[in-house]
């Protein structure tokens, strides 16, 4: 599934075509001043939604970074660590020692 803002983009790109390029922020003086039937005012129009959809992409994605983030800090802190190490050096010690043979699967 692609995201929203690249459907958003192309979508623009498509309608826009090359007529594209610099043109003021909506809503500036510079945009008031454009005639209503200028192009340039469609695509910054265009342009201030598709980047508002790019910052709303952007905002649930650090949103999801965060809950993964969130998630594995509580996975690392329910484990307790003493029993962790303790099993991993008896377990070293084992293979060291002879005492335990691993199992191969064929």
């Amino acid at each position: 599934m692609r995201d929203r803002y690249t459907e958003v983009r192309e979508y623009v790109q498509r309608l826009v075509g090359s007529a594209g390029g610099p043109t003021p922020d909506a809503g500036s003086p510079a945009w008031c001043a454009l005639a209503d039937g200028d192009q340039a005012k469609l695509i910054a129009v265009l342009t201030a939604g598709t980047r508002a959809v790019l910052e709303d992409e952007l905002a649930a994605l650090d949103d999801r970074r965060c809950a993964a983030k969130e998630t594995a800090i509580e996975v690392a802190q329910a484990a307790n660590w003493s029993d962790v190490a303790r099993r991993v050096r008896d377990r070293d010690q084992a293979l060291r020692s002879g005492a335990y043979i691993g199992r191969v699967s064929a």
